[in-house]
């Protein structure tokens, strides 16, 4: 309760701050006292929801605002076409080339990934992991396969699927880049209850 009662202070703060308003102006749209509102931004009075809704309406926000994640504006990872990251993965003893694309800060769960396929020998090793796949591909030609199933796909197919379907990805001539998407289920739930407390 208490990291809400933080949050609703500042926001009240704050959302005053950008409409302009003093807090005798708050306190006169609301006909609250200047020393409640006060206490409200500075935390010592926790209001009461009926309170908290003529500040909001006086703000013009919906009363849920108070309550939401702040959105860290901040919160981005660009990756310059020259800075891409290679990483190991089991695909690359399979002549698979991964570079990382970009990173969600403080989630694990998700990677985002360019890979290079080589023309394919005879090897072909299929994986499966906990998971959901996004396959986007962006050039040449590629053989997926799921299980017993082949799925031929050109320039600009793109698929979803349960990771934990057996998979490969073949190029039948030259080389293919494809974009791919995992989410990693595994760890997922804990990573989301640990943020929402």
């Amino acid at each position: 309760m208490s990291e809400h009662v933080i949050k609703i202070g500042e926001r009240v703060r704050k959302i005053r701050n950008q409409r302009g308003l003093t807090l005798q102006d708050v306190a006169s749209y609301t006909g609250f006292s200047k020393a409640l509102i006060s206490q409200i931004e500075n935390n010592v009075v926790t209001p009461p929801i009926n309170t908290l809704s003529k500040i909001a309406k006086v703000l013009n926000v919906k009363m849920t605002y108070f309550f939401e994640e702040e959105i860290d504006y901040n919160d981005y990872h660009m990756v310059k076409r020259n800075d891409r990251k290679l990483i190991f993965r089991e695909g690359v003893k399979h002549g698979y080339i991964y570079e990382e694309l970009a990173k969600v800060h403080g989630f694990e769960n998700l990677e985002i990934y360019m890979v290079t396929i080589k023309e394919s020998g005879n090897d072909k090793k299929l994986f499966n992991h906990e998971g959901y796949e996004y396959v986007y591909l962006q050039r040449g030609q590629i053989n997926l396969y799921l299980n017993d199933e082949v799925i031929e796909m050109e320039e600009g197919d793109s698929i979803a699927f349960n990771s934990r379907i057996p998979h490969y990805l073949e190029c039948p001539s030259g080389e293919a880049k494809v974009i791919g998407i995992l989410l990693k289920t595994e760890g997922l739930k804990e990573h989301l209850e640990k943020k929402d407390k």
